[in-house]
């Protein structure tokens, strides 16, 4: 069995490896945006979550797509919480949006908490949950307007507390 070599030239190697990256950029293009959007503001979270420890992040970038608009505008996470544990949550917008960002916990039966209080309209930065239960919880992020955007949140741990 013969195999035959078509050499490459050194010009039409540049050209395929130019060709090559390009392609690359301009596919990884859309992903790079919304990971800046969402690092930057889990950047700024971090710094607000003082003494407690940082256990997990949601970075979501609610966008006029066909899917976020079947999810009601919000981005829906799922996290295992342990009975007998103190966690906070810390969420924030970015800064360009003037919507307020609603985080909420809950189950299949019930709402936990939110950093939204929805008789008056005020949002905090962040809302303690001294966990009850140990079962997987589920965390949606929205905006009260339903503007579109980049928010973040992060999951700490402050502390075991005693029932």
């Amino acid at each position: 069995m013969r195999f035959f070599y078509t050499p490459i030239n050194m010009k039409n190697k540049q050209h395929l490896i130019l060709g090559l990256a390009i392609t690359t950029i301009v596919l990884l293009m859309p992903s790079f945006a919304s990971a800046q959007c969402g690092l930057a503001l889990k950047d700024e979270v971090l710094k607000e979550i003082g003494q407690s420890t940082y256990l997990k992040d949601f970075r979501v970038k609610l966008e006029n797509t066909p899917a976020q608009k079947k999810a009601g505008g919000k981005e829906t996470f799922q996290i295992l919480l342990n009975k007998g544990t103190h966690y906070r949550f810390n969420v924030k917008a970015d800064s360009s949006l003037n919507d307020q960002v609603i985080l909420k916990l809950y189950d299949f039966t019930k709402d936990y908490g939110s950093n939204y209080d929805q008789s008056d309209g005020t949002s905090y930065e962040f809302f303690d949950f001294f966990c009850a239960k140990t079962q997987v919880y589920f965390i949606s992020i929205s905006f009260a307007e339903g503007q579109l955007g980049c928010a973040a949140a992060i999951l700490s741990y402050v502390q075991k507390y005693e029932q």
